[in-house]
């Protein structure tokens, strides 16, 4: 028995310090704007990976040592479901198969990075930065699906959900009403295309679509929590409990602790139930609201056709969908009419007294109304429903008339997107199988844009991927959605809508661009999986009369006769072997006597839990283990063997180690490896990133070069550092470091540039032509560049000729024509288009004039 606690209080261990890892993500999230810049992510990356590192060594010694004393290990992943393999089979498989694809693929991605960015990507910065990102991805998957199976992690991953979501909604609320001072918590716009009222709710995101998004996932989880408890049946209390989550888990006991071990009780008039309904209800008003302001079309849109389709399948969650979410949408559709037409620029006092009166009048109207629906029937029934019909359809008139304009008018935005779209895929053409490396379209979109448009995001996860990864990664991604979204819908449905709005969402946005979403999409199914687990393991504890007692089917031995139940801790049949007349009990753990057999001399002891000792036949030579759940000893006569019941949870010692252990071993000591290596890469970037910020800061130019040399020592990848650097050093050695830089970035349109000032300052066009044409082909919708490219030639051929050196004088000056032509064509060209996508204001300019007549004047003169 004490091996067994032994082997609990590892697993224990362990669960707490992944599910202390797991809150730790959720907090780096929330306060690291969503993990969007991994330039702030990577002092947060050196901590994850350093305590990766070390639970991963603790997991490794812990259960080696205890391997060596004869202890068992902890249970891994595998057989999540709490069942046997034998009455679930063919379900068991498929769950194991879409975890392994689930918990493999983040791998699979991170490994591809890692061999482009050993072979030579487009950006190696940006093919180090997805490194570590995918790392903690990874990582995140498999530390949240492990609390998701154990007792202990399963609560930290329910709760931590919950308090993130109230975390970002609760912050941008409180932001609004002057609270919380977060610079960029609003975000302010002047074109009627991109807000109706001017103003749009951001929260610690800093990006509306995003944070819109982000709130629809934990509004759509909730609801449809609180949809699925309010639809059944009212059951005992143990049932209850098993079908929530999140704070609906916290609920359940509460419930418990009002109602006693008491089987069904009313839940009016019930202290403990109605503090636990309200807990359920509690988050609606602030996701409702928080996503109203964002004023974000996709998030609406995504939001409305994930429960469309979830509805479809499941019609029975309408009605109580209706009901719990009337009163919640409702309030927060009058809260958002009131901030919009302020300018969400309120005063504290009133703004919190606005807030807390309207959430608490839609707690008590959506608990009546949930109820109600609950409890009523017939005519009654109906009339709740038609008046939580009501209540949607006033809400939805109510923001649909605000912002009309933006729904039903043209969007300058989508057909930008319609643009980012065509340009991304003749890019993906390019490397079509295992796309370019981390981070493609941020560094090339210049020289792949069509018009003078401003994204650095391709808006579109997918053609993300595709960039990065080409058609390899992007079907591992796609396999991977399609496991998640199997394993929710056999193992929580309900968890499906916010599953199919970060899907949806992520073909129309930048989503997957910040970590969070990534973070929820891994979380989702730890959710299912805890919610499953709590389902079989409360199962068997439910009130149930002796006499009703199942009797489970046993499977026979045919050498021994040997008849194992089942499950042996329901069944009370016992079943006898005619040649060895040892008598075996079918429930182990219930039985009081023990019988002994006068010819074989095998005795069974009371209670096999306890006793310690063990008998042998000395006519078969059987060893019969005292307690059948920890022992693992073996009959001496291969010919009879009794089986005998174990523990699912605990790996028993074998003499040597079988191939499964030296795997996990392997496994483990490879995943610390990397995560230290991880550790120390972002830990170098940290370093680097530390000192090129105070180089920034510093305004000694003696100072500002020694701290960039220090950042460039730390982290030689960055192309920024290199170009900052290279203005303070003389012209060779700024070349010379110019053309290194190359070899981590070979198409970086500002390193490229940098290069042409140097050899136009320098006596030789042919250089200099050669790398302004480099940077034109990088870049070349860029007026300052064309200026001063033509501007450069002029000064050149001005320098030859006044040093007599007439005929590279005259090269230089129709260098600077040719340039000043293709110019003017381009300029042209864009003009007969249109304004309407030219962000980058690309035109002929007054100084391009200018430089014309100069170059005239200078050709007619020679």
């Amino acid at each position: 028995m004490w091996r067994f606690k032994k082997d609990r209080s590892l697993e224990s261990s362990i669960a707490y310090m992944c599910g202390a890892l797991v809150i730790a993500a959720g907090v780096g999230a929330c306060l690291l704007r969503g993990l969007f810049f991994t330039e702030e992510m990577y002092p947060f990356l050196t901590l994850w990976f350093v305590l990766c590192c070390t639970c991963s060594l603790y997991y490794l010694v812990g259960v080696g040592a205890w391997r060596k004393s004869g202890g068992g290990a902890v249970s891994g992943i595998t057989g999540v479901n709490g069942v046997s393999e034998g009455s679930e089979g063919s379900e068991v498989s498929g769950e194991n198969k879409a975890l392994r694809i689930l918990l493999s693929v983040p791998l699979i991605i991170l490994s591809l990075y890692v061999i482009h960015w050993l072979r030579g990507p487009l950006s190696s910065q940006g093919t180090m930065n997805e490194m570590l990102r995918w790392g903690l991805y990874a990582s995140f998957a498999i530390l949240v699906c492990f609390c998701a199976v154990n007792r202990v992690g399963r609560r930290i991953v329910n709760v931590t959900w919950s308090m993130a979501g109230m975390f970002l909604s609760m912050s941008a609320l409180l932001a609004v009403c002057g609270v919380v001072k977060l610079p960029f918590a609003v975000a302010y716009s002047n074109s009627s295309e991109v807000s109706a009222t001017g103003v749009r709710l951001a929260g610690l995101m800093e990006y509306p679509n995003a944070f819109g998004a982000v709130m629809a996932v934990f509004l759509l989880e909730r609801l449809f929590a609180v949809a699925v408890y309010y639809g059944e049946p009212k059951k005992s209390v143990n049932m209850l409990g098993a079908r929530c989550v999140g704070l609906g888990m916290e609920c359940a006991e509460a419930e418990r602790r009002s109602k006693g071990a008491g089987g069904v009780e009313a839940e009016q008039g019930k202290a403990g139930s109605t503090t636990a309904a309200l807990l359920r209800l509690l988050p609606l008003f602030p996701y409702t609201a928080a996503l109203l302001l964002s004023e974000s079309r996709g998030a609406w849109l995504t939001a409305a056709c994930a429960c469309a389709a979830v509805l479809l399948w499941k019609r029975q969650l309408i009605a109580p969908l209706l009901a719990a979410g009337a009163a919640p949408v409702a309030v927060a559709a009058l809260l958002y009419r009131q901030l919009a037409r302020a300018g969400l620029a309120v005063e504290p006092a009133p703004g919190l007294l606005l807030l807390a009166g309207l959430w608490a009048g839609a707690l008590l109207a959506g608990l009546w109304l949930c109820r109600r629906q609950r409890s009523a029937a017939g005519t009654a029934r109906a009339a709740m429903l038609a008046l939580a019909a009501a209540g949607w359809t006033a809400a939805g008139i109510a923001v649909l008339l605000h912002v009309r304009e933006r729904i039903t008018g043209p969007s300058s935005t989508v057909s930008a997107r319609g643009l980012f779209y065509r340009d991304a895929w003749r890019l993906a053409a390019e490397a079509p199988w295992l796309g370019r490396g981390g981070e493609t379209w941020r560094h090339a979109y210049l020289a792949a844009q069509s018009r003078p448009y401003v994204g650095s995001q391709v808006h579109n996860g997918y053609l993300d991927i595709l960039l990065n990864l080409g058609f390899v990664g992007l079907a591992a991604i796609l396999l991977m959605l399609l496991a998640t979204g199997w394993l929710l819908a056999t193992k929580s449905p309900r968890l499906l809508p916010p599953f199919l709005v970060i899907v949806l969402h992520s073909v129309v946005d930048f989503d997957w661009s910040y970590g969070l979403f990534w973070l929820l999409l891994f979380w989702l199914p730890a959710l299912a999986l805890a919610e499953d687990k709590q389902k079989h393991q409360s199962a068997p504890t439910h009130p149930q009369s002796e006499t009703k007692l199942p009797i489970q089917s046993t499977s026979t031995n045919p050498l021994t006769n040997v008849s194992t139940p089942a499950n042996p801790l329901i069944a009370q049949s016992s079943s006898t072997n005619p040649l060895t007349n040892v008598s075996t009990l079918a429930n182990p753990l219930i039985a009081q006597s023990s019988s002994t057999n006068p010819l074989t001399n095998v005795s069974a002891p009371a209670n096999p839990l306890i006793v310690q000792s063990s008998s042998t036949n000395p006519l078969t030579n059987v060893t019969t283990p005292a307690n059948p759940l920890i022992a693992n000893s073996t009959p001496a006569n291969p010919l009879i063997t009794h089986s005998t019941p174990t523990n699912p949870l605990i790996a028993y010692p074998t003499p040597k180690k079988s191939p499964q252990i030296r795997l996990r071993q392997l496994i483990g000591t490879t995943v610390c490896c990397f995560s230290l290596l991880l550790g120390v890469l972002s830990f170098h970037a940290a370093q680097g990133e530390k000192f090129y910020r105070q180089a920034i800061m510093s305004v000694d130019p003696s100072v500002k070069l020694e701290l960039l040399q220090q950042s460039l020592g730390w982290n030689p990848r960055s192309p920024r550092t290199v170009i900052a650097l290279s203005r303070l050093l003389s012209g060779e050695q700024s070349v010379s470091l110019l053309r290194q830089s190359l070899l981590y970035s070979p198409e970086n349109a500002s390193l490229s540039w940098e290069l042409a000032e140097r050899w136009m300052s320098s006596d030789h066009p042919g250089a200099a032509l050669y790398w302004i044409d480099q940077s034109f082909r990088l870049d070349k919708y860029n007026n300052a560049k064309w200026v001063k490219a033509i501007e450069g030639m002029l000064l050149m051929g001005q320098k030859k000729l006044a040093e007599g050196n007439r005929k590279e004088g005259l090269v230089c000056v129709a260098s600077g024509n040719e340039l000043l032509l293709e110019y003017r064509r381009l300029a042209e060209e864009e003009a007969n288009k249109g304004g309407q996508h030219n962000d980058r204001e690309f035109q002929m300019t007054e100084q391009a004039d200018d430089l014309s007549r100069r170059l005239s004047m200078l050709a007619l003169r020679f």
